[in-house]
């Protein structure tokens, strides 16, 4: 008697996948690009999606030889992710989620997942910590001095803390969101990245205008000719 069961057929535990999906983003990040075709390294040739399905079914296929243990952390983070779509769900008007986000939600909501959805759970870990790290950042804007510091067109130096860099691949540049040591929050767009958030620097700019942050709408002093002048270690 034949008791296999297609693998379209099959359905899993949702936290069960949600939790290696945890432990890939843990060990790997999240990338939706396989390199199987240009790569040989087993580390490097599968994509998010194809490391869950061949770690939780390991039939289909020989080639794939990684091995992905699952951590405590990595049960807590997806018990996390699940709460806090769960929570989100009494306050989401259905209507006005895009298809992907409908997925997320369902598929974080129900108590098993088909073989089809496992795209969509390897990349929720990604989600759930890019929008934690977004309100981070939203939090910490509006929680400095509303005003702006300096005169438009004048040089300054002043000691900052970098809490965004990101790269604007439209302007081939990278945008630094920080605060000051007195609280203020600037804005600059420079070639190279000077800091990752976290970071703390001693900087001379000069001021290019008084504006407000397009996210957060919160009053921002934004630069120009920034040149770093120290690392500082420690500051609060």
């Amino acid at each position: 008697m034949n008791n296999y069961t297609p693998v379209n057929e099959r359905t899993w535990p949702a936290e069960e996948v949600l939790t290696m999906a945890c432990a890939i983003y843990r060990t790997k990040g999240y990338t939706s690009v396989s390199s199987f075709v240009s790569s040989d390294d087993p580390e490097l040739k599968w994509n998010s999606k194809e490391h869950l399905c061949y770690q939780l079914v390991p039939d289909l296929t020989k080639d794939y030889k990684v091995l992905i243990k699952v951590t405590q952390e990595d049960k807590d983070n997806a018990d996390v992710i699940i709460n806090y779509y769960r929570r989100l769900t009494f306050g989401v008007i259905a209507d006005s989620l895009n298809d992907y986000m409908q997925r997320v939600f369902s598929t974080t909501q129900q108590p098993t997942v088909l073989f089809k959805d496992f795209g969509v759970l390897a990349s929720i870990p990604n989600v759930y910590f890019k929008e934690i790290e977004k309100k981070k950042i939203i939090n910490e804007a509006k929680s400095t001095k509303q005003e702006h510091i300096g005169e438009v067109g004048k040089p300054l130096e002043l000691n900052i803390r970098y809490i965004n860099v990101r790269h604007v691949q439209k302007l081939d540049c990278y945008a630094h969101d920080a605060v000051t040591d007195t609280g203020h929050l600037v804005n600059f767009l420079n070639k190279s990245q000077l800091g990752k958030p976290g970071d703390t620097q001693k900087i001379r700019a000069r001021v290019k205008a008084h504006g407000v942050n397009y996210t957060t709408k919160t009053i921002e002093t934004q630069l120009n000719y920034v040149k770093p002048l120290d690392t500082i270690l420690v500051w609060q």
